[in-house]
């Protein structure tokens, strides 16, 4: 086997599959499937929504070259999940193969969808492709967070990776209603410049998606006000062309932008499913100020 082969065969491919319905007055895992190294906590209910909570875990502490999982979630009619990690995605430095995650979430008509995972820190050296595809039935809802630091800060690493690529589109009702893609190589630009991250470490976007015209004026203007509040970070709200709104963030710290997730979150929890549930934030261990 030459060194060619050899390097393309290094790091392990995870695979990950959850189907969820709801039965009776709560949502249940109803199969699952996972090969090493991604694995998913049964689902457990903290509040008395109905919602099944669960974590996605990576067991190995995170991804090295060559890694590649792939995670494939159904959410069913009327179903309620909230997906999220126990901690953040960690890159490590590769000799020059990619790590990468590719995720597609299928949620079904009147079904809900909260996907909160931990932010992706890209160490020193490191390679990382991420793809993110939710299809959406009409009359479903979504929020989904996106989050990203550019290194280790603490220890000095500052967009040191090699580099860092994102792509996330989201179809409703067999519409692609939106198309992100971002491509970081500091080597070949100053990122902290101008118009870019100026300085700032730490960024989020998180996609609002429902179909309900007058929820939508009134979630855009109590955004607008909530971020008009906040000091320590800078972002701002749009709506989409169509079914939804985009919130997108800025900070000097990771702290900052977990603060105005958990806020964000929680006002559109509350106008969209009727309930901020504070208490089951508090419980995952996820985002709080």
């Amino acid at each position: 086997m030459s060194d060619a082969e050899r390097l393309h065969k290094v790091g392990r491919h995870g695979r990950l599959s959850l189907f969820f319905k709801k039965r009776d007055e709560k949502t249940i895992l109803y199969d699952s499937f996972s090969t090493i190294p991604m694995q998913a906590f049964q689902p457990f209910y903290p509040d008395a929504t109905g919602c099944a909570y669960t974590y996605l875990v990576n067991p190995t502490g995170g991804l090295v070259g060559g890694d590649r999982i792939e995670t494939d979630i159904t959410i069913d009619e009327n179903a309620h999940v909230f997906v999220t990690t126990p901690s953040a995605t960690r890159v490590y430095g590769s000799t020059g193969e990619v790590s990468s995650q590719s995720t597609e979430i299928t949620v079904k008509r009147g079904a809900a969808l909260e996907y909160m995972p931990g932010y992706v820190i890209p160490y020193s050296g490191s390679r990382y492709r991420r793809r993110t595809e939710i299809c959406m039935d009409k009359g479903s809802t979504a929020f989904i967070l996106d989050a990203f630091v550019t290194g280790r800060v603490a220890t000095g690493e500052n967009l040191d990776f090699g580099e860092y690529g994102n792509t996330a589109e989201i179809v409703y009702d067999g519409e692609l209603i939106l198309t992100e893609r971002l491509l970081l190589k500091p080597g070949n630009c100053d990122y902290n410049s101008l118009g870019f991250l100026e300085g700032n470490s730490a960024t989020a976007v998180i996609y609002l998606i429902f179909d309900d015209h007058d929820k939508e004026k009134l979630i855009l203007s109590g955004l607008r006000s909530l971020m008009e509040e906040m000091t320590d970070v800078l972002g701002g709200v749009s709506t989409l062309p169509a079914n939804g709104v985009v919130v997108r963030l800025l900070g000097g710290s990771v702290r900052f932008i977990e603060g105005a997730i958990y806020k964000i979150w929680s006002a559109a929890r509350k106008h969209i499913h009727g309930s901020e549930d504070p208490l089951s934030f508090r419980r995952l261990n996820v985002f709080i100020p």
